[in-house]
């Protein structure tokens, strides 16, 4: 009797334990997540207007060629927020080469949906005063999103396609059921050893920056620089 009071209680001490060692991984991944994502957005904001202009010229020109890019009709990209790379200039080309062209518009703080845009990319300030589609653009239905190819911006990035995004996982609701392609946007200084990755976090299936692009070799997550 002693003997297994003595196991149950040795047991339940152990499986304590590990409860809190998982509650302490668990904090410092979220402290991690937070301090990187404050480096990354004061580096971010911190580049010149003529080094982001050049940066996202050069984005712009490498997605212009990127063969993944020519296999879909229907974009799925962002408006940015002024810190983030600017694709307006691939956007319209690709507009006027009849692409159609679909970008986030606010539903509530946890949930963006896609709306088409036309040629003229009329757009109205929204809830963060981040431009979106006016009220009057069409949605996008879901199973056509689905076959999308996406342009996902973000906080920080890793050399294993792993985004960091804001925090609210708006990116990866909308990712999780994705059948077409996911290309993360960056600055070649959002870059990190490793980002924190959770269990619901999809990799990218590349990431552009102004210098390179990073590919998920077949989903494994280790991927090749180009320059």
């Amino acid at each position: 009797m002693f003997l297994q009071r003595y196991d149950h209680t040795e047991t339940a001490g152990i499986y304590a334990f590990l409860a809190l060692k998982e509650a302490a991984v668990v904090e410092m991944e979220q402290y991690s997540k937070q301090g990187l994502r404050r480096e990354k957005r004061l580096l971010r904001k911190s580049l010149s207007a003529e080094d982001r202009k050049s940066f996202d010229d050069a984005i712009c020109r490498t997605l212009e060629g990127l063969p993944e890019v020519e296999k879909f009709p229907l974009i799925a990209a962002y408006a940015t927020d002024g810190t983030e790379p600017d694709l307006m200039r691939f956007l319209e080309k690709a507009v006027r080469k009849g692409r159609k062209i679909c970008l986030p518009r606010w539903i509530s703080d946890s949930e963006y949906g896609m709306a088409f845009v036309d040629e003229s990319f009329r757009l109205v300030q929204g809830k963060w005063n981040i431009p979106e589609p006016g009220s009057e653009a069409p949605s996008v239905p879901e199973e056509v999103l689905k076959e999308a190819l996406f342009l996902v911006p973000g906080v920080a990035f890793d050399e294993g396609c792993a985004r960091l995004g804001r925090g609210k996982g708006i990116y990866d609701r909308m990712l999780d059921t994705l059948k077409g392609k996911s290309i993360g946007i960056f600055y070649e200084c959002q870059k990190c050893g490793k980002v924190p990755l959770e269990e619901h976090d999809r990799l990218l299936d590349l990431v552009v920056t102004e210098k390179q692009v990073y590919r998920n070799c077949n989903g494994t997550g280790k991927c090749t620089g180009e320059k």
